[in-house]
């Protein structure tokens, strides 16, 4: 069990994900600031209900149980009091208790769970990784880097269609959920398939 800062956000990062936030709320940014200089992580975690900017003493928030532990691979200085940096996800991590401290930022004690296992896509799976591959040059045509795949492995090719598909967040959360590449692989393709049928 370690204690991490939690970021609640509208957003489920996956392992290896490589995501842009702006930052410009105090508490956050003295929690880039300490994970910088401690070379620690960042717990990003759902936020189900409640706003992602504190406002008064009276907002409510629930978060998810499953989060994302993740680290910082690049910053930028917008303005003063502003800074854009990117982060990668990494280990997964249950929450089991959060607190607020006095600046308002969320802390939570979890545990960190272990990396799925490293499995082989089955025949089933080869129309998914034909879609990874179809997505992926229509990302780099539009500008974006394409995103790389470890060869043959179940759980890689799961996270990269949850991050890449035009999911609802909460369907994407209870993917992240999933210890199982198998059934993450197979909650896809039902997704897909029910996606044409509405085509």
């Amino acid at each position: 069990m370690v204690e991490v800062p939690l970021f609640p956000l509208k957003l489920v990062l996956f392992n290896r994900s490589l995501f842009e936030l702006e930052i410009f709320e105090p508490r956050y940014l003295k929690m880039v600031s300490v994970a910088l200089a401690n070379e620690s992580g960042i717990g990003i975690v759902y936020l189900a209900s409640g706003s992602e900017v504190y406002k008064n003493s009276d907002d409510s928030i629930e978060l998810a149980k499953i989060g994302t532990l993740s680290s910082i691979k690049h910053t930028e200085v917008v303005d003063e009091s502003r800074i854009r940096i990117v982060v990668e996800g990494g280990a997964k991590f249950r929450v089991l208790s959060t607190w607020t401290e006095d600046d308002r930022l969320n802390m939570g004690l979890v545990d960190i769970l272990r990396d799925d296992a490293k499995l082989p896509l089955r025949t089933k799976d080869e129309e998914l990784a034909q879609m990874f591959d179809q997505l992926n040059e229509f990302r780099n045509a539009e500008g974006h880097p394409k995103m790389t795949l470890e060869n043959n492995n179940a759980s890689a090719l799961s996270f990269r269609l949850a991050e890449m598909l035009p999911m609802a967040m909460e369907f994407r959360q209870t993917l992240l959920e999933l210890d199982d590449p198998y059934r993450r692989l197979d909650r896809i393709q039902r997704w897909v398939q029910n996606e044409k049928r509405r085509d």
